[in-house]
């Protein structure tokens, strides 16, 4: 058991002090009280499975991460009024659905489900964030009669493929120009691409754009995307990343959970698979991880799956893996084709 008042403590140590000792030990109280969200994380993300089952509704892909402590530091770093004791997404858990129907419709059903203490909805889809990006964020109380787990605060993301293709693709392009584009932290030229991709989206699933574009035709947002496309490069640069998962698909990696080791200059993954009853095992490594990797270009993450193909389906940009938005991309670039060919003949 680790207090919430003990927790903060650490936070403000992990950024302020200069001791390695104060660090380290800040880094192992922190690790505990990570590794107390996995077993309430299973609980919740089981639940909504069975909810989705007793409503019809088929999702692409369910799954569960604990927070990189890379992203655990930039955040209290971001805003440290809020302590890490307070942080809601320390245990993450995301629902992938095919369309908006299912995820509105999923949406109704979680507000009406009360076997679990809902206590905020961030709907980031009827009104997105500045960067672009879309989901609906619902924050859980977890309740529990062990006190370790009790009121530990948990983050389900549900959004669609299409605005999970978008999200994954920030991700990735941000591991390589290390920067944190989806917290509109970097180059200005990828920021404003994906928000023009962001709002073609949105048009295609009959969503509002971002407020920037709510003056612009799509017409004017294909043509500055096709710009973006060709000034950076983007479709050559993402293909050119891409991690070949053949060798991965080779191996047998039976497991429960996965460390996932991204060496994105060097355009490599390492994978480390345990089983369901050596969590604590994977816990430990995974923070021996992180700290061997500070300061570096490369980063790690502890997920669980029930196989590579669906680690890989969850976590495109942990294998710098953008097929999908691509494909979504040449598409764009197929229709601006097709409407300059139009207006000229016209």
């Amino acid at each position: 058991m680790v207090s919430k008042k003990r927790i903060t403590k650490a936070g403000i140590t992990l950024i302020t002090s200069k001791s390695q000792d104060e660090i380290n030990d800040a880094l192992d109280i922190i690790n505990i009280w990570r590794y107390n969200h996995m077993h309430p994380l299973n609980i919740m993300k089981n639940s909504v499975v069975r909810l989705m089952i007793k409503n019809k509704i088929n999702p692409v892909l369910v799954s569960q991460r604990l927070k990189r402590l890379e992203s655990i530091i930039y955040k209290i770093d971001l805003n440290d009024s809020m302590g890490l004791g307070g942080m809601q997404d320390i245990g993450g858990y995301r629902v992938v659905l095919r369309d908006t129907k299912d995820l509105i419709k999923l949406k109704m059903v979680l507000q009406k489900n009360r076997n679990h203490k809902l206590i905020k909805i961030n709907d980031y889809i009827e009104k997105p964030k500045f960067s672009g990006y879309r989901s609906i964020h619902l924050i859980y109380s977890y309740n529990s009669k062990i006190e370790k787990y009790n009121g530990l605060r948990l983050e389900l993301q549900i959004r669609t493929k299409l605005q999970h293709n978008w999200a994954t693709a920030v991700e990735t392009v941000g591991l390589i120009t290390k920067t944190s584009l989806k917290s509109s932290q970097g180059p200005d030229e990828w920021l404003y691409f994906f928000k023009v991709v962001s709002s073609l989206f949105a048009i295609i699933e009959n969503l509002p754009v971002i407020q920037e574009h709510a003056s612009k035709t799509i017409e004017e947002l294909m043509l500055e995307c096709e710009y973006l496309l060709s000034k950076l490069n983007v479709i050559n640069i993402l293909k050119g990343l891409r991690i070949s998962a053949n060798k991965i698909d080779e191996n047998n990696y039976p497991g429960d959970y996965y460390i996932v080791l991204i060496k994105a200059q060097e355009k490599k993954v390492q994978i480390l698979s345990f089983k369901k009853n050596d969590l604590e095992r994977a816990s430990n490594e995974y923070l021996k991880i992180e700290k061997s990797i500070q300061g570096s270009s490369n980063a790690v993450v502890l997920v669980s799956s029930n196989s590579i193909k669906s680690l890989k389906d969850a976590y495109p940009s942990y294998f710098l893996d953008t097929s999908h938005f691509i494909y979504a991309l040449e598409k764009i670039s197929e229709g601006c084709n097709t409407m300059k060919i139009t207006t000229a003949n016209n």
